[in-house]
């Protein structure tokens, strides 16, 4: 069994193939993975299988250099860059939406302070990262600024305050800033996630 047996997927426009080559065609996964990629412009790698065997991108590096010794069976799955950062920012669309959502109840949570309301406190920080993450990979990708310094400033300036807050454990202040100026900020971020998905459309 010296071939290995190769399942290629390219999501963005629904194509499935397969494949064998000789265990002997590639130096390593590394290549057998560039050889696909190189056939569809701006794909990137999303998924992969060997032997039925799901293995987490984390993990790619650790594999990359790994020789085959065949009879190996692979599922690569490629997705369009494009396609993955519309993706995320739709996904950001919907964080977006679930926390506007949560906010009265977020906001009552910390007047009264419990402790889900200090929980759902540090969650926000974290989404609000999360979503900076989503803009700065589209504005890499796309080449182009989808949230002004000036909004940047408004974003830190609430965090400060809410910082501040805590730090002397103003549970109004929190609360208030959560009910007035939170959807401000939500806004802020609503409008950077628009502009960059009518730029990939």
């Amino acid at each position: 069994m010296d071939n290995i047996k190769i399942k290629v997927i390219y999501e963005s426009d629904n194509q499935t193939f397969e494949r064998e080559f000789s265990k002997d065609q590639f130096n390593n996964f590394n290549e057998l993975v560039n050889f696909f990629q190189t056939e569809k412009v701006n794909s990137v790698l999303t998924g992969m299988k060997i032997n039925g065997k799901e293995i987490p991108m984390k993990f790619y590096d650790e594999i990359k250099n790994a020789f085959f010794e065949g009879g190996e069976e692979i599922v690569l799955t490629f997705d369009d860059l494009y396609g993955l950062v519309k993706k995320l920012l739709l996904e950001g669309e919907q964080y977006i939406s679930k926390i506007e959502n949560s906010l009265s109840t977020i906001s009552k949570e910390v007047m009264l302070n419990t402790k889900e309301g200090h929980k759902m406190i540090k969650a926000l920080a974290e989404g609000l990262q999360a979503m900076n993450t989503i803009l700065s990979q589209a504005s890499k990708v796309l080449n182009k600024t989808f949230i002004t310094d000036e909004e940047m400033e408004k974003q830190k300036s609430i965090l400060e305050k809410i910082t501040e807050s805590q730090s002397i454990s103003d549970n109004v202040e929190i609360s208030d800033i959560i009910d007035y100026e939170f959807t401000e900020l939500l806004d802020i971020f609503k409008k950077a996630f628009e502009r960059a998905i009518n730029e990939i459309d």
